[in-house]
């Protein structure tokens, strides 16, 4: 198991997140330091107002001095409900009174999977990069326990792998099943562009070079869609043509179906 690039502030009270804290570095071997100072060229997992937040390494000003933290409540992106209308809802099939399961091979910092919950979808959120599933699932823990989020939160079906390593995780799909992958774009040339979290997961998680295998994958399993998402000026993901594509701004849903639309 090769090491992560990260260390970890000992947690100094008996928080539900410092307890993941605390069984995460065990489990990966993380080393601790007293703060993030202490190690200036690793990113630092810490606390932050009872959260489990990264902190990006202090020898990279580039990628600011704020924690990365998904957070579901404070963050005002989580708070924008998605309409039928929406690109996304389109893409993964909403219909008036349905919401198809989805599978998120890439939930990656959430946020799609959190709109399709909030929409209705029973979403099974997949996440292989081990620091961003910790934040995932506190995240996630932490929102089971607000009363307004509770319900969102208990649609999102947490599963930690990667389905193309040497052991996958079980997925349970049918028939209705929606597939959703997300690919890590590359970076902007203006890096001021991107925001400094995204820059920061951008950082810590690098690209998907195997995003055309992994769809590939997807393929092969039951269902009756495979959405995916690109920059509207990207190539599809492999040679195949959509059977349609949705677009909204700076974002493109591609869209595969099981059985040729008609």
């Amino acid at each position: 198991m090769a090491p992560l690039p990260v260390v970890a502030c000992r947690p100094e009270d008996d928080s539900p997140a410092a307890g993941r804290l605390q069984a995460f570095a065990e489990d990966w071997g993380v080393d601790w330091v007293d703060s993030p100072g202490d190690d200036p060229i690793h990113f630092t997992l810490s606390l932050d107002d009872g959260r489990i937040g990264l902190i990006p390494p202090l020898d990279r000003s580039d990628l600011g001095t704020h924690p990365l933290v998904i957070d579901f409540a404070a963050d005002p992106r989580f708070a924008q409900p998605l309409t039928r209308k929406d690109p996304l809802a389109r893409a993964t099939g909403w219909k008036a009174g349905y919401r198809p399961p989805v599978i998120d091979l890439t939930t990656g910092l959430g946020r799609d999977a959190w709109a399709l919950a909030g929409g209705g979808c029973e979403v099974t959120a997949v996440e292989r990069h081990p620091v961003v599933w910790l934040l995932l699932a506190d995240a996630l823990e932490r929102a089971k326990t607000e009363p307004a989020l509770a319900t969102i939160a208990a649609r999102i079906h947490p599963v930690f792998g990667d389905v193309l390593g040497e052991y996958p995780p079980a997925l349970a799909a049918g028939e209705q099943t929606v597939w959703y992958l997300d690919p890590m774009f590359p970076e902007r040339k203006k890096s001021a562009l991107v925001k400094k979290p995204m820059r920061i997961f951008h950082q810590l998680v690098g690209e998907d070079p195997d995003s055309a295998a992994l769809f590939a994958w997807a393929r092969r399993q039951t269902g009756a869609r495979w959405v995916v998402k690109r920059p509207p000026g990207a190539p599809t993901i492999d040679a195949i043509t959509p059977a349609i594509d949705y677009r909204s701004g700076r974002l493109r849903f591609d869209v595969y179906l099981a059985h040729p639309a008609g």
